[in-house]
């Protein structure tokens, strides 16, 4: 974990430009479209990275909902905080694995190109489906498929090498494991949206 903290940090300044996400906003807008949020929502943004999903998150849950974003990455959380995406989210610099949140108080979890590099996947998807209440919803995304980003991992090297985003069936397995139900998993080229239900 220490090795990928110090990655992500040392590559905060350029992350977005690395992963062409500048360019690509009107692909981000219509992903997180196809989320379903709707206004007055709790959500929490897991591995929010410089922020870039916030001003989208707060468009689609408006100024009656809340917003928390979160990353383990304290130079990420920098990145955000300086674009100033959302002044009204609360940024938590924390690891997915113990979240500093209560049980059962968000509507959404969202994971966007986060995924890959939890260490284990399943201690971090009982944590995500912990803080969901009753009928929340937890969205794992990317815009890339999952044979795409695991390509792309091995391509950068170092300390994301091996990180892989699960086939999805394997992924599904370990969401049904987490206490998630009505999953669905779209893995196609430039798209990977994995969602379930807290029961």
């Amino acid at each position: 974990m220490g090795d990928r903290k110090e990655f992500f940090d040392r590559h905060a300044a350029s992350w977005d430009e690395r992963l062409g996400l500048t360019e690509r906003m009107s692909h981000l807008s219509e992903l997180v479209r196809s989320f379903g949020l709707t206004p007055g929502n709790a959500v929490v943004d897991v591995g929010t990275g410089t922020g870039v999903l916030l001003p989208l998150l707060r468009e689609a849950i408006g100024t009656t909902g809340r917003l928390i974003a979160m990353d383990f990455s304290f130079n990420m959380l920098g990145k955000a905080l300086e674009r100033r995406h959302d002044a009204n989210a609360l940024l938590l610099n924390a690891s997915v694995e113990l979240m500093p949140l209560r049980s059962g108080e968000f509507d959404r979890v969202t994971c966007f190109a986060a995924f890959p590099h939890f260490p284990n996947k399943q201690k971090a998807l009982l944590e995500m489906v912990r803080v969901l209440r009753p009928g929340g919803k937890l969205t794992i995304a990317h815009l890339k498929s999952s044979e795409e980003i695991n390509q792309f991992h091995r391509q950068v090297g170092g300390a994301v090498a091996h990180d892989r985003l699960p086939a999805p069936e394997v992924l599904q397995q370990l969401m049904e494991d987490s206490g998630l139900s009505e999953i669905a998993v779209v893995n196609q080229p430039g798209k990977f949206v994995a969602t379930g239900r807290k029961g």
